[in-house]
C-alpha cells in the first residue's frame, strides 16, 4: 500500500513528464519510425503491388472457368527462399499416378464461397470491415497500449485487410515494423480493390493448417468435398480454425476445434445473421453427421479430417504411394520428400492399376451386400445389427506381380484409403491362406518323387496322431482319386495324405528361401502340422503371390519391388532402387539355386489349369472369362470361411485376391469359398488388362519334362476314340507319364459286336 501511495504521489508530482512530455516523446519515436518504415514501403510498393496484382489475375481466372484453380508459391513469388516443388510419382509409362507435397493451395472463384463463411469471418475477425478503409483504429489503439505493456507484439488488432497484407507482403513475425508496413499495405490494398475481392483474395490464401491454404483445400482436407457443398456448421469451423490453426484445427486439436465453432456460431447470433434456434439444431445436426464422441465433455474422435491422408493432388493408387512415400522419407527425409521436387518411377502399369482398384471393389461390394440383404430379410435386431457390422468391415487386397521380374504392376490395399481404414490389407495383414497354400505342398511332393499327376490316392476319413482328421470342403469322400483331380477341385484329404507321405523339410525350405524368411521366424509362424497342408499358418496377400510366383518362374527367387529409381529436380539419378533389387535377386539366385525344381514348378502349374476346368473350383468363373490364353490358379477358404483367397496366373502376371473382415476371423457366410468371393475379382481384372494382349504359354523347361493327354478321371492315357469324359494335356516328369490307355473308360474286347448285334 506504501508503495503505491509513493508512485501516486510521484505521478501527481511529475504531471507534465508522465501525461505530456513522455506521451509526446513516445509518439514522436513512433511517428519517426513509422516515417523510415513509410520510405521502405514506398521502395517495395510497385514490388508489391506486382505481386497483388499477378494474385487477383489467378483469382479472375477461376471467376472465368467458373471453377477451381491450383497454384504454388512460384505463380504469386510468396517466398523466394521456399522451394515448393511436389515429389512425383511416376508409373512404367511415365504417367503420373502421384504427386506428394506439403501445402495445398486452391483458389475458387467467390462465388463458390458460401455466405456463411463470410459472415463467419465478418462477425468473428472484422466487423467492421464492410465501413473501415483498411485500419481499424480503435482496435489498433487498443492493441497498441496492450502492446507497450508487455513491452512484445501480443495482440493485432488488424482487420482482414491487414491480415491479407500480412500474409501476401510480410514475413509473417511479430514486430512494431511489421505492423506498421502492414498498416501501408492495407490502405493500399484498399484503394486498388473493392470489398469483395479483398474477401476473396483473403479467404483463398489464408494458412489452415496441415499443409491447407485456403478455404477449398481446408473443406476437402476437413470434409472431403468441396467448400461450395459445405453446410452452415461446416463454415463456422473452418472459420474457426483461421486466428490459430495449430490450437483450432479438428485434425490438431478436436476439442478446441468444436468450442470454437460453436463461439463463431455465437458470433453469428450475435451479429444477426442467424437466430439461436437454427445454430443450435445445426450445430446438433454437424454432431450426428462427423459422429463426434464426447467423454467428460471433451470431444475425443470424429470423422472430421478423415480426408487428410489426400496429400496428393493425383493419387491413382493410395496404397501403393503411400509404401512409396515412406520408403522415400526414410530414404531422403520428410523435407525433401514434401517440397524436393523428386521423380520416382516405379513398376505400377497405371491402366491395370485402375482397373485393379476397380475390379477389388466390386467384389467387395458384393460381399458387403451380400451382409446387408440378410440384415434386410430377418426380423431380428441382433442378427441385422450382425451383418451389418460385417458389412462395414468387409476388406480386401489385389497385387500383382511379374513373376519372373518382381516388378508390382498393380497394388491394391485396401477399399480405400482414409483415416478409418489406413492398414494396407497388402503387405500389413497376415491370414490363412486355406487351399491356396496347396500348390506348394504338391510341388514339394513331386520334387521329392513320392506322386505324379496321375498318382491314384483315396479320398477318405482318415485319422491320424491325437484324433486330427481332416474334413472335406463337400463333407463327402470319393474313394479313389488322382492327385491332378485332388488338387483341382481340392480335396483335403488328400492333401494331408500327400503331406504325410513326402514330410515338412521340402515345404520349409521352399518357404523360408522364396520369402526370404529367417529360420528363427519360420519356425514362429509355420508348425510342422498336418494342418499345414489345408493353409492353416497365416501369409500376407503379397507373400502368398510371391510364393506362387515362385511356381510360374521355374522355381527363381524374386524380390517383389515397387520402385525403379529416383531423380531429384535436375533429372539426376539419386537412387536406383531396382539396380539394388536385381543385383540382390541375382546374388540369392546364385546362391541358393532353384528353390522349386523346374519341373516340379511346371508340372504343379499344369495340373493348377484344371481350375479352371469342369468340376474345378473355379470352373465358372473361367467359364465366363473366355481366356484364349493359359491360365491357372488356386482357390482358397479358411476356417469358417473366414477369409476367400484366389491366386491367378497368366505366362507374365500372378495375381493375389483376398477378401474378408478386417476385424479378423469372422465368417463371411456358408457358401462364400474364394471361388464365389475372390476368384471374380481375378476374372474380371483380368479380362479388362488383356483384352488386346497375349501373354503366351506358361514356362516349361526343356528338358527333363513330358507331355501326355490324360483321363483326368483316371489319370491314364486317354482313349484315342474319345471315350474318356474328360480329358487334359498333362506335364510330367519325364519317365513317370502312364504307361497305360485308360482302364476305367476301355470298352472290354467284343462290347461293341455284341451292341451291333442287339441293334
Amino acid at each position: 500500500m506504501k508503495i503505491l501511495k509513493a508512485i501516486a504521489g510521484w505521478i501527481l508530482s511529475h504531471k507534465k513528464l508522465v501525461f505530456i512530455y513522455v506521451p509526446f516523446f513516445v509518439l514522436f519515436v513512433v511517428i519517426a519510425y513509422s516515417a523510415v518504415v513509410y520510405v521502405s514501403w514506398i521502395g517495395n510498393r510497385q514490388e508489391a503491388l506486382d505481386r497483388l496484382a499477378r494474385y487477383k489475375q489467378l483469382i479472375d481466372r477461376t471467376e472465368e472457368m467458373h471453377q477451381g484453380y491450383t497454384y504454388s508459391y512460384s505463380d504469386i513469388d510468396l517466398s523466394a527462399k521456399v522451394v515448393d516443388i511436389p515429389t512425383r510419382i511416376y508409373d512404367r509409362n511415365n504417367e503420373i499416378i502421384g504427386e506428394f507435397f506439403e501445402q495445398k493451395r486452391e483458389i475458387v472463384p467467390y462465388d463458390a464461397i458460401p455466405e456463411w463463411i463470410v459472415k463467419g469471418v465478418i462477425a468473428s475477425e472484422d466487423r467492421g470491415f464492410y465501413t473501415h478503409h483498411g485500419l481499424n483504429y480503435l482496435g489498433i489503439f487498443r492493441a497498441f497500449v496492450i502492446n507497450m505493456v508487455n513491452f512484445s507484439v501480443v495482440q493485432g488488432g488488424s482487420t482482414i485487410t491487414q491480415q491479407l497484407a500480412k500474409v501476401l507482403f510480410t514475413d509473417m513475425e511479430r514486430s512494431f515494423k511489421r505492423k506498421i508496413y502492414e498498416a501501408f499495405c492495407a490502405l493500399e490494398i484498399e484503394k486498388q480493390y473493392d470489398k469483395q475481392d479483398i474477401l476473396s483474395m483473403y479467404l483463398n490464401l489464408i494458412y489452415f493448417g496441415n499443409g491447407a491454404y485456403g478455404v477449398e483445400s481446408t473443406s476437402k482436407m476437413f470434409f472431403g468435398k468441396s467448400v461450395k457443398d459445405i453446410s452452415e456448421v461446416e463454415c463456422a469451423m473452418i472459420v474457426a480454425t483461421i486466428s490459430s490453426p495449430r490450437t483450432y484445427s479438428p485434425i490438431s486439436n478436436l476439442d478446441n476445434s468444436i468450442k470454437k465453432t460453436r463461439r463463431i456460431l455465437r458470433s453469428l447470433v450475435d451479429a444477426g445473421y442467424s437466430r439461436k434456434e437454427r445454430a443450435d439444431y445445426q450445430y446438433g445436426q454437424f454432431l450426428k453427421k462427423w459422429d463426434v464422441v464426447f467423454e467428460n465433455d471433451r470431444a475425443v474422435s470424429s470423422l472430421i479430417g478423415n480426408f487428410i491422408y489426400s496429400s496428393y493432388r493425383v493419387n491413382r493408387c493410395p496404397f501403393f504411394n503411400e509404401q512409396i512415400r515412406r520408403l522415400l522419407v526414410e530414404k531422403f527425409g520428410e523435407d525433401v520428400v514434401k517440397k524436393g521436387g523428386l521423380s520416382v518411377y516405379t513398376t505400377i502399369d497405371a491402366m491395370r492399376q485402375d482397373v485393379a482398384l476397380e475390379s477389388l471393389r466390386s467384389g467387395i461390394k458384393k460381399q458387403r451386400e451380400y451382409h446387408m440383404n440378410i440384415a434386410g430379410r430377418t426380423g431380428k435386431k441382433k442378427i441385422r445389427e450382425a451383418e451389418t457390422e460385417k458389412a462395414e468391415n468387409i476388406q480386401g487386397a489385389l497385387v500383382a506381380v511379374n513373376p519372373m521380374t518382381g516388378e508390382i504392376l498393380s497394388y491394391v490395399g485396401g477399399y480405400e484409403f482414409s483415416v478409418k481404414n489406413q492398414n494396407d490389407n497388402v503387405s500389413q495383414i497376415v491370414r490363412q491362406p486355406g487351399s491356396s497354400f496347396k500348390p506348394i505342398i504338391y510341388a514339394a511332393a513331386l520334387m521329392n518323387g513320392d506322386v505324379t499327376p496321375s498318382t491314384v490316392m483315396m479320398d477318405e476319413k482318415t485319422v491320424y496322431d491325437k484324433g486330427y482328421s481332416p474334413e472335406n470342403y463337400s463333407r463327402t469322400y470319393e474313394g479313389k482319386v488322382t492327385i491332378r483331380e485332388a488338387l483341382r477341385r481340392s480335396i483335403n484329404t488328400i492333401a494331408v495324405k500327400v503331406l504325410a507321405k513326402t514330410g515338412y523339410s521340402t515345404i520349409f525350405s521352399i518357404v523360408q528361401k522364396a520369402l526370404d524368411v529367417p529360420g528363427g521366424d519360420l519356425n514362429k509362424r509355420f508348425g510342422k502340422t498336418l494342418s499345414l497342408a489345408l493353409g492353416t499358418y497365416e501369409l500376407s496377400p503379397l507373400e502368398n503371390c510371391v510364393l506362387h510366383a515362385t511356381l510360374v518362374n521355374g522355381g527363381d527367387f524374386i524380390k517383389a519391388y515397387g520402385i525403379k529409381y529416383v531423380k531429384d529436380y535436375n533429372g539426376n539419378i539419386v537412387w536406383n532402387y531396382e539396380e539394388e533389387v536385381l543385383r540382390e535377386i541375382e546374388e540369392k539366385r546364385n546362391s541358393r539355386g532353384k528353390i522349386i525344381d523346374p519341373v516340379a514348378a511346371a508340372v504343379t502349374v499344369s495340373m493348377l489349369r484344371g481350375v479352371f476346368e469342369k468340376g474345378g473350383t473355379a470352373y465358372y468363373v473361367g467359364k465366363g472369362l473366355h481366356a484364349l490364353f493359359p491360365i491357372a490358379g488356386k482357390t482358397g477358404t479358411s476356417t469358417n470361411y473366414n477369409d476367400a483367397w484366389f491366386v491367378g496366373y497368366t505366362a507374365d502376371l500372378v495375381t493375389a485376391v483376398w477378401i474378408g473382415n478386417k476385424q479378423g476371423a469372422i465368417s463371411l457366410g456358408p457358401g462364400r469359398a474364394g471361388g464365389v468371393v475372390s476368384a471374380p475379382v481375378w476374372a474380371e481384372f483380368i479380362a479388362r488388362t488383356y483384352v488386346d494382349k497375349n501373354p503366351g504359354d506358361f514356362k516349361i523347361p526343356e528338358k527333363g519334362v513330358s507331355e501326355e493327354v490324360i483321363c483326368t478321371l483316371s489319370g491314364q492315357v486317354a482313349l484315342r476314340d474319345g471315350s474318356c469324359p474328360e480329358t487334359a494335356k498333362q506335364l510330367f516328369y519325364s519317365g513317370t507319364e502312364p504307361g497305360e490307355f485308360c482302364t476305367m473308360h476301355r470298352r472290354a474286347e467284343g462290347e461293341e459286336e455284341v451292341k451291333s448285334e442287339n441293334k
